[in-house]
């Protein structure tokens, strides 16, 4: 079973390593953030002063997930589409979420 309380410390995509850290708070209030070309992504203990719950964080790594996907792809103008990165990070939380497999 996928460990849906774990944010991976680093994963690939394309060929490119990226690595991820739990920061205390983004600058402009961002929940998460992704910056492909150092390979990283940062996921925000606190939004707006508020902590986020583990589910918050893990859903804004899906997000950022697939923002780094699309970026990688040269897919940017979707990338920069944030309602629809919403929708498809959203969905595939939600089906991740929902795996279920034989013992």
């Amino acid at each position: 079973m996928i460990a849906m309380n774990k944010i991976p410390k680093r994963f690939h995509v394309g060929g490119q390593d990226i690595e991820v850290f739990i920061v205390e708070n983004i600058p402009c209030d961002k929940m998460g953030e992704c910056t492909l070309w150092n390979g990283n992504i940062s996921i925000a203990k606190t939004y707006k002063g508020y902590p986020q719950t583990q589910s918050s964080q893990n859903n804004t790594f899906y997000h950022e997930l697939v923002h780094s996907i699309l970026d990688t792809m040269g897919e940017y103008e979707l990338s920069n589409n944030e309602n629809f990165v919403c929708a498809f990070s959203g969905f595939l939380t939600e089906a991740i979420r929902s795996f279920e497999y034989e013992e």
